[in-house]
């Protein structure tokens, strides 16, 4: 048993384990469904924070792809870049090294014929005093002299002819370089103009076959690597409101259908005179994936080549209509598997809300059940208060004429004591008169023939 104070009137109770473990279970179940509350909103927090990231984590692996393709094509332009700038700083090498050839064979010859005039003219001065046989001497030191110039000259003839060499064979490298450099850049810009043709067109392989056969093919592909084995990829021949689409993607989950996708496509020959816009077909796009109950729809278009945002490969029109996407189709598969995978956490996600719902039903009709419980419980033991205040206030009535009678005996025992008091006081004085009368002096005042005999006697 346990003991339970009315917060009110104060009254304690007592009440057995299993009605207590009942009011307890009463006041934890209030905190329940706060909390039950609060993870069901921080459920549905998550599951939108969910959807978000994988949003963002498409775009970011988008951005990464497109950043790598615009990095090749930096790489490739600064590279021939590099090209042209050894090529110009070979040209300014090799003229400077000319130039500087020929200036040093110039200051050579210039300065071994300083030297010899400035020899010749020092023998001329110190011959000049002297006798024939130094003029002689001088003489011969000028045809040497003279000699030695000769051969200068040839040695400078010499290296002009082999700086004339090195210039023609510098001009003949030069040029091949400058060939080899043409072709190099040549390959480097075919390279270039393929890239971007493979940035325009975006390498569909569509030679030969048409856009929607190229998507069917790719589908079946991925079939066949054991992708979406209960998915269904149809043709959608159903006419509604003189409308329809060209393909309807469906999956399933133990039976259940979590995604739809309904999916056009759109490709023109360069030779078209009028050129359609994707921005023409997504209102007819929204409207056939409303008539046949898809979730998203998906324009596979080859329209507008060299728009510059279109030729991202996937640009999100939910902005406009809700859960559109238009892409290239080389990115047909890509973005079905992250539609796919996307819709198929939050139908998982979904799918543990509504059993975590269905368990808070469960226990909030059990819940309903305790409180039938409490009241049956509170009408019984409101019924036992009463009761037990009746015999209370009966038994407090009782205790009262008790209490009366009780009074009145007391009352009585009361005058009974005061009569023995007032008699205990008559004795009192009786006995006092009696110690002061009652002496033989007192009795025989007055009576001399007892007094007499009382005092023979003694």
């Amino acid at each position: 048993m346990k003991d339970i104070k009315c917060p009110k009137c104060g009254t304690v109770f007592q009440v057995d384990d299993n009605d207590y473990a009942a009011i307890a279970a009463q006041v934890r179940g209030e905190v329940f469904n706060e909390e039950l509350q609060q993870r069901m909103k921080e459920v549905r927090a998550r599951y939108d924070a969910r959807e978000e990231s994988i949003r963002l984590n498409a775009e970011k692996e988008f951005d990464s792809r497109m950043s790598k393709k615009e990095q090749e094509l930096g790489k490739l332009q600064n590279e021939i870049t590099r090209l042209s700038g050894i090529i110009a700083g070979y040209e300014a090498t090799k003229k400077t090294e000319l130039t500087e050839l020929e200036s040093r064979k110039d200051r050579e010859i210039f300065n071994t014929a300083a030297e010899k005039d400035r020899k010749i003219a020092s023998l001329e001065t110190a011959l000049a005093g002297k006798d024939s046989d130094l003029k002689l001497a001088l003489t011969k030191e000028r045809n040497e002299a003279a000699l030695q110039v000769q051969k200068k000259e040839q040695e400078i003839m010499r290296l002009q002819a082999d700086i004339e060499a090195g210039r023609l064979a510098a001009e003949n490298r030069e040029s091949q370089i400058r060939e080899q450099h043409k072709l190099q850049l040549q390959d480097k810009q075919d390279e270039i103009d393929r890239l971007k043709d493979f940035k325009m067109r975006l390498s569909t392989k569509m030679v030969g076959e048409t856009l929607e056969q190229h998507c069917s093919i790719q589908f079946e592909q991925a079939r066949s690597m054991g992708l979406y084995p209960e998915a269904s990829f149809e043709k959608d021949n159903t006419v509604v409101e003189h409308s329809k689409g060209d393909f309807v993607f469906r999956d399933y989950v133990e039976g259940h259908e979590y995604v739809s996708v309904m999916f056009e496509m759109k490709n023109e020959m360069d030779s078209t005179s009028v050129k359609h816009r994707n921005d023409d077909f997504l209102d007819k796009l929204d409207k056939d994936r409303t008539r046949k109950g898809c979730e998203y729809a998906v324009l596979v278009s080859m329209l507008e080549t060299g728009n510059e945002l279109y030729d991202t490969g996937i640009v999100d029109k939910s902005y406009r209509y809700p859960k559109m996407i238009v892409i290239r189709p080389q990115f047909f598969l890509p973005v079905l598997r992250l539609i796919t995978e996307a819709a198929k956490k939050g139908y998982k996600e979904r799918m543990a809300l509504v059993r975590e719902l269905d368990a808070a039903r469960s226990q909030t009709m059990d819940f309903a059940r305790f409180e039938e419980k409490i009241d049956r419980f509170r009408t019984a033991f409101s019924n036992n208060v009463k009761a037990a205040h009746k015999k209370f206030e009966a038994a407090c009535a009782g205790i009262d004429k008790t209490i009366e009678a009780l009074e009145k005996q007391i009352k009585t025992l009361r005058e009974v004591k005061a009569n023995f008091e007032a008699s205990e006081q008559k004795l009192l004085k009786a006995n006092e008169q009696a110690e002061e009368d009652l002496t033989v002096k007192k009795l025989t005042y007055g009576i001399p023939s007892i007094r007499k005999k009382i005092e023979d006697a003694r």
